[in-house]
């Protein structure tokens, strides 16, 4: 869990490269701990977080992060425009969990993030493996129609085991495909343990 309450030193590379294209106001999706935020709000940025779980709300504002509030990323009820920044670390790009889940999410956050504005992405690049449960599982998911990356997990900790549920990693050629049906452009692309994709609004 040690990565939930990383100081910005213990950022992964390619997050700290693309935290150089953060301006104005941000959204950070799935706030969690409130890692991002905090670090952000330190360099003196006004940010809100989102996370569908009450403990993190109440983690992150504990730790002091400012705006927080219990929302889906798949349900972001913002007005127009309200955002410079919108960033989904930790895989949090795949939270809506299915190709058409995470293309409503960036349809949603074109119309909250401002002309001009920027959409920070990560995701584990999905093929970048030979694992073979892997590499058996992107092959049950062709087969299924659905891309590699699609999965369908759950958390266990102690005796405690969480509900089952879906997150969506994409390749960088899905991520050019998911933003030419929703009116995003590839800036960048950091490789590194998740990939960054920095998107531009169009």
């Amino acid at each position: 869990m040690d990565v939930y309450f990383a100081g910005f030193e213990d950022f992964q590379p390619a997050e700290k490269k693309a935290l150089q294209h953060v301006k104005g106001k941000v959204l950070d999706i799935g706030v969690g701990a409130g890692r991002v935020a905090l670090h952000l709000q330190q360099s003196g940025h006004d940010v809100v977080g989102i996370d569908l779980s009450p403990s993190a709300v109440e983690v992150s504002k504990r730790r002091g992060v400012k705006v927080v509030k219990r929302m889906s990323a798949c349900d972001m009820r913002f007005p127009e425009a309200s955002f410079d920044t919108a960033i989904a670390f930790c895989n949090n790009l795949g939270l809506c969990g299915t190709v058409l889940g995470v293309e409503s999410m960036m349809r949603d956050l074109h119309r909250i993030v401002r002309p001009g504005g920027v959409f920070l992405a990560s995701s584990i690049q999905p093929t970048r493996t030979k694992n073979p449960h892997h590499l058996r599982y992107h092959k049950r998911n062709r087969a299924l129609g659905l891309p590699p990356g699609q999965v369908r997990l759950r958390e266990r900790y102690g005796n405690t085991v969480g509900p089952w549920w879906d997150l969506l990693m994409v390749t960088p050629s899905e991520m050019r495909a998911l933003c030419k049906r929703t009116e995003w452009h590839i800036d960048k692309v950091y490789r590194g343990v998740m990939d960054v994709y920095v998107l531009a609004r169009v």
